[in-house]
């Protein structure tokens, strides 16, 4: 009988289910999407509950599928996005929906925590540079904003908190999602003193913090419901599963990762503190650490040119061939056209929220071309401007595994390999997170005593190497893209600061 390694992953976008065998191949997989509410400006949330009904129906089909398969069900692992943020009752019920990474109206208390987060440093405790995605900038702005829901709180969690109680009845949150909220200090494993006194809350208004390879039992109305007694693991981030999913791993590699946003990640043994706080440190586990950044602007760039350019159905089933053929066809510097892809401001390495787009450069001579290009440039010149600080902090130069859809991309593949200057493997096509949380999941369950014992026999897909002449001109390029950005801070600081009548 086959025996099954699952992982599920709460996604913004979608629940979604792997099965795996005992080598990690991937066997079958469910998914269904969600519905991400955004009425208000900034606003991004979820529906806790319609998340949880999303994950019992993967479940179902999942149990189903076995059974068709006659295969055994092991264990489910979690993964779950970061950043998310539900205020519940003491019935554990939802006052808030779920906020998620997206929803940036904290942005406007940030400046309220700049002094507090400078004098108490609590980045250094934490990991967490002071930004809007993480959790004390929106309890904050829920006190401002929304007292009433203040009054009714008694705890802060996550999604996955939220789904593993209804699933198992225990109030747990991993290290990994506790960490990448900014409210836990990742050296002493505890939620932050300062922190909470600021925001006047204490321990109780958390869920317990433990380590994600920890193993719960299922509700009986749940085994009931499912037919199935199948065990879950905790599980851990999206983030950091994907670097383990990616077989980072064993030998130090960086993953980079495009969606919707972009991230550059690597693990080590230990909390890794940048002076300058330009880049933020999770953890996988107990005992693994993920420093690393993110920018807000990666495929959301594309989408957005699509919007733009695309109006029409043809052109926008032939888009992404068009991308292909841009990168191919028009020479590094897209004809003297840069485009700096703020759309939705700054994550890493400056955090400048104020940060927007620009285009510099347009002359009669361009078109849809050149813009396509220059704003694939861009995107990749900004995780570029992450890996540049992330492999000086750590003293490292391994090639970079690349993970997400736009590794589908043989020339996009290229060209990250020629503007980093370094080599750039894809492996097979699976979702990393899942089959990250079906790995923590088995060390979990005492079937290896660790990572390293793990050692699928995963094919790379594609290997590219940077072509020396075009990472030359790319390093040209790429040291204007940063003064195009460092002289027009001050201008979009104090274009923030202009209020215009809509």
């Amino acid at each position: 009988m086959e025996k099954y390694y699952c992982g599920l992953d709460l996604g913004t976008s979608s629940v979604k289910l792997a099965a795996f065998n005992q080598n990690f191949q991937q066997q079958f997989q469910v998914k269904k999407p969600l519905s991400l509410k955004n009425e208000k400006e900034g606003q991004a949330e979820l529906d806790p509950d319609e998340v949880y009904q999303k994950t019992i129906n993967v479940l179902k089909e999942l149990t189903a599928k076995a059974e068709k398969e006659e295969g055994k069900i092991d264990f489910v692992s979690f993964s779950s996005a970061l950043h998310s943020l539900i205020a519940v009752d003491d019935n554990f019920e939802p006052v808030t929906g779920c906020l998620t990474w997206a929803d940036s109206r904290a942005q406007s208390v940030v400046p309220e925590l700049e002094d507090f987060y400078q004098h108490k440093k609590i980045y250094n405790r934490t990991g967490c540079p002071l930004h809007a995605i993480y959790m004390p900038a929106k309890i904050l702005w829920l006190k401002k904003n929304k007292p009433e829901v203040i009054e009714t709180a008694d705890k802060f969690i996550t999604i996955k908190e939220y789904i593993i109680y209804k699933l198992t009845g225990e109030k747990v949150v991993d290290y990994s999602l506790a960490g990448a909220g900014g409210m836990f200090d990742i050296r002493n494993l505890c939620w932050e003193h300062d922190l909470m006194e600021l925001l006047g809350l204490e321990k109780s208004n958390f869920n317990r913090a433990v380590d994600g390879k920890q193993e719960l039992k299922l509700r009986d109305k749940i085994c009931e419901e499912l037919k199935s007694e199948l065990k879950v693991v905790l599980g851990s981030g999206d983030g950091p599963l994907a670097n383990l999913g990616a077989g980072a791993y064993k030998n130090n590699e960086f993953v980079l990762t495009i969606g919707t946003s972009g991230a550059v990640r690597a693990f080590s043994p230990e909390p890794v503190i940048d002076d300058l706080q330009r880049t933020w440190c999770y953890m996988l586990d107990e005992d693994v650490f993920l420093p690393g950044g993110a920018i807000n602007n990666g495929g959301l760039v594309l989408q957005w040119i699509r919007k733009i350019l695309y109006n029409d159905e043809a052109g926008k089933s032939r888009f992404y061939k068009d991308i292909d053929r841009y990168i191919e066809d028009i020479e590094p510097g897209s004809e003297k056209l840069m485009f700096l892809p703020f759309l939705t401001g700054e994550r890493s390495p400056n955090w400048d929220a104020s940060m927007r787009g620009i285009i510099l450069g347009l002359s009669l001579n361009h078109g849809r071309k050149q813009i396509i290009k220059a704003s694939v440039e861009g995107v990749v010149y900004r995780m570029y401007a992450v890996f540049n600080v992330l492999e000086d902090l750590l003293d490292r130069q391994n090639r970079v595994i690349a993970t997400g859809g736009f590794t589908r991309s043989d020339s996009w593949l290229q060209l990250l390999a020629d503007i980093f200057g370094r080599e750039v493997v894809s492996l097979g096509a699976f979702d990393a997170s899942t089959v990250g949380a079906a790995m923590l999941g088995a060390v979990a369950r005492g079937y290896y005593d660790s990572y390293l014992e793990i050692d699928p026999d995963w094919k790379e897909r594609t290997l590219k190497l940077p072509v020396k002449e075009r990472h030359n001109k790319y390093q040209q390029l790429y040291t204007l893209h940063e003064k195009i950005y460092k002289r027009n801070q001050d201008i979009f600081a104090r274009l923030n600061e202009i209020e215009i009548d809509c």
